[in-house]
């Protein structure tokens, strides 16, 4: 058994570990002080739904948990994103932010893309500013294209079952044919909800419950000859 062991560890040497991140660290908005305190280091073992963590900074080097006075202090990086939150250091305010940033829009087209799309359909990830789609006169650089010619277009997110709802606009894209479409939600296989959509109704804002599901389809239906049109699907977001 590995015997616990006490080290004398700077306040101002925790704060350094800049990246390390110690939750339980206070520090006053407008100065910074130093304090002597006794950290024990006992190989405290991280495990977040099951699966044990190594705690590392933001270089890669391993960082141990410690106890100081009765509190165990954790490394915020390492334990929020084995959450699956991102960790973000504002050295300006000597603020840790977990997960969103205040004043920051999410983009979930970085963050859950779709996994798949059928030849029909096209992925915008938001790094081209060149490459565009445009609904309703509003060009976008973010979001998928479902063209239904002669097929459905469908795009499949995998959302290993973390999320209670998600949220989009969808609006029929300037220049495409003019012909109407429905929109159908199905979820770990099974249609849940269908949506008229018509080229002259402008953008929608759909909300569709997911009921934590690990796969998400969205799928405007099939056409038959020159009826065909697209249809893009934009501004999504999910919620826990």
């Amino acid at each position: 058994m590995k015997k616990n062991h006490s080290k004398f560890v700077s306040r101002a040497a925790a704060v350094a570990l800049g990246s390390a991140l110690l939750c339980g660290t206070a520090l006053a908005a407008s100065a910074i002080t130093t304090k002597v305190i006794t950290a024990q280091y006992m190989g405290i073992q991280i495990v977040v739904d099951g699966v044990a963590v190594t705690p590392k900074d933001a270089n890669g080097n391993v960082v141990e948990p410690f106890v100081s006075e009765g509190t165990t202090y954790l490394p915020v990086r390492a334990v929020g994103e084995a959450l699956g939150k991102d960790v973000t250091w504002d050295g300006d305010t000597r603020t840790v932010y977990i997960g969103q940033v205040p004043g920051t829009e999410e983009n979930w087209m970085t963050k859950l893309p779709p996994y798949q799309v059928n030849n029909v359909s096209k992925i915008y990830d938001g790094s081209d500013f060149r490459n565009t789609f445009t609904v309703s006169g509003v060009d976008y650089t973010s979001g998928v294209v479902l063209s239904n010619s002669n097929q459905e277009g469908y795009a499949l997110w995998n959302t290993n079952c973390l999320y209670s709802t998600m949220t989009f606009k969808v609006g029929h894209v300037d220049g495409a044919q003019d012909y109407n479409t429905k929109l159908t939600v199905t979820l770990d296989g099974t249609a849940v909800a269908e949506y008229d959509l018509t080229y002259d109704s402008g953008e929608q804002t759909i909300t569709v419950p997911l009921n934590r599901a690990a796969n998400v389809k969205l799928a405007t239906e099939e056409a038959y000859g020159i009826h065909s049109s697209e249809y893009a699907i934009y501004d999504i977001s999910f919620s826990e």
